[in-house]
């Protein structure tokens, strides 16, 4: 078993969406934890991982050979069968768990110890449709948005051994067994510019960053 420590430090407002709104004036209310603290799901987290490994395996960025088993490249080794509609027996494990992303312990204490302050981290943005011909609204077209403020939010990642067939057990084994098993993370969390919803509308603007601690 091997673990990292992701940092997400967001530069602008960012949506992760609960899938529901206020009933009032807001359409889409950002997904908050019981203590109505702001996180990002380590599956989505997950998910945009999995895409830039690809990309970054696909272009050729990742020197390290693959240990020859049954999984043919990196992300699957990873991450596991991307195509999960297979009989299960032909579908192989992932390696890689992550947690959600959540505030730094510290600061979770103290603002469940000044629950006053939990509103100032949300902000609510509009928008609205424009009528090309007139440059007018069009009627009905105000969306509310609930975003979070910038900050930053931390991920625990961790690798190890899932398979039960000896020849991917021995390769998900290999690849514990370098000096750094998170080799291939470094070279792509530039991919990762953005997290969350509406990301190509410009929110969720973020750095993705491996640190040593957590406070």
């Amino acid at each position: 078993m091997s673990q990292h420590l992701l940092e997400l430090d967001f530069n602008y407002y960012w949506h992760s969406g609960s899938g529901s709104g206020s009933g009032t004036h807001l359409d889409a209310l950002t997904e908050k934890d019981r203590d109505f603290l702001p996180f990002v799901s380590g599956k989505h987290l997950k998910g945009l991982l999995r895409h830039a490994l690809h990309r970054a395996e696909a272009w050729g960025w990742l020197e390290q050979s693959l240990c020859p088993g049954l999984a043919n490249n990196w992300e699957t080794l990873i991450f596991g069968s991307a195509n999960q509609q297979s009989e299960r027996n032909q579908t192989l494990p992932g390696m890689l768990f992550v947690n959600d992303a959540t505030l730094a312990e510290s600061e979770r204490q103290w603002l469940n110890s000044n629950s006053e302050a939990k509103p100032f981290l949300y902000h609510e943005l509009y928008t609205t449709a424009i009528n090309p011909d007139t440059g007018s609204a069009l009627d009905h077209s105000l969306r509310g948005l609930e975003v979070c403020l910038p900050l930053k939010l931390f991920a625990q990642l961790e690798l190890a051994t899932t398979a039960s067939e000896p020849n991917h057990r021995q390769q998900q084994t290999a690849l514990l067994a370098l000096k750094d098993p998170f080799f291939w993370l470094p070279p792509i969390l530039s991919l990762v510019d953005s997290v969350g919803a509406h990301r190509t509308r410009g929110l969720g603007e973020v750095k993705l960053s491996i640190v040593n601690s957590r406070n």
